[in-house]
């Protein structure tokens, strides 16, 4: 995972990731889980979901993959082995799995993870080339640029999101390019069942940790914005804290990609 503006180990973004679960985050392909599945999750931050997933698939084995060094130990500390013990955390590239023999996983997962990656296509390859016969690479990703609603609707937070977008180093509508990086990897070509694309849409959490301390530094030191930008947008977002029914809900979609029994 690329944390361009933010470093992936501060607690304000170890916050915002670790509060996402199996059952919110990728509820879509739970049905689709056996207890003793094999899972790689890739990008797996502070590992949350990816824990989960390991309770799911308790006869299996679960390794949960981030390019993070700090994210992993998080990870790695808030998860031990001792707790579950199908469960793993390793250091690692999403384009670059040469550590996993071909066909050796029932389940590749990523959760908002093509997002970051600048070349989102050979990771889907990697996915695939690891999948099994018969299993299932399963992707939630943003489209980053599309705000579905926003109450209140600042035009300082709109010009916050547009920004990031512009900066976020990856692909800012990955959720759109879902389905063309599966089939340009091989799914629905091989026999398989093909591809299941659904959308649904995320309801977010306040951006004023982003925007504010240490991560704002860091952003700005990255050339994302100015500092005086920063100061406005963390101003705006005060305000949409204190704003009786706040919200705003991103679109997002998923896909489960189904290898062929070959």
């Amino acid at each position: 995972m690329s944390y361009k503006h933010f470093k992936a180990n501060d607690p304000n973004i170890i916050n915002l990731y670790g509060v996402r679960t199996a059952e919110t985050s990728c509820g879509y392909l739970v049905p689709h889980i056996s207890p003793s599945a094999n899972i790689l999750d890739v990008g797996c931050g502070p590992g949350r979901i990816t824990a989960d997933l390991a309770k799911l698939a308790s006869q299996g084995q679960t390794i949960g993959v981030d390019a993070s060094v700090a994210v992993i130990a998080e990870a790695s500390a808030s998860f031990p082995s001792s707790e579950i013990p199908n469960l793993k955390f390793v250091v690692g590239d999403a384009t670059k799995l040469a550590e996993y023999m071909d066909n050796s996983f029932d389940i590749v997962h990523c959760h908002q993870l093509l997002v970051h990656v600048t070349d989102a296509q050979t990771a889907m390859k990697e996915f695939y080339r690891i999948c099994k016969p018969g299993g299932i690479v399963a992707c939630r990703e943003v489209n980053f640029k599309n705000v579905v609603s926003l109450k209140p609707d600042l035009p300082e937070l709109r010009a916050f999101f547009s920004r990031t977008a512009e900066t976020i180093g990856g692909h800012a509508d990955a959720g759109d390019m879902l389905e063309t990086w599966a089939k340009g990897a091989g799914f629905g070509s091989d026999g398989g069942k093909g591809v299941v694309l659904t959308k649904n849409v995320m309801q977010s959490p306040s951006m004023l940790s982003v925007v504010t301390g240490a991560q704002a530094e860091s952003a700005v030191a990255f050339g994302m914005a100015s500092k005086e930008e920063m100061d406005v947008w963390a101003k705006a977002w005060e305000q949409w804290e204190k704003t009786e029914g706040k919200e705003y809900t991103k679109e997002m979609k998923e896909i489960l990609c189904f290898k062929g029994d070959v």
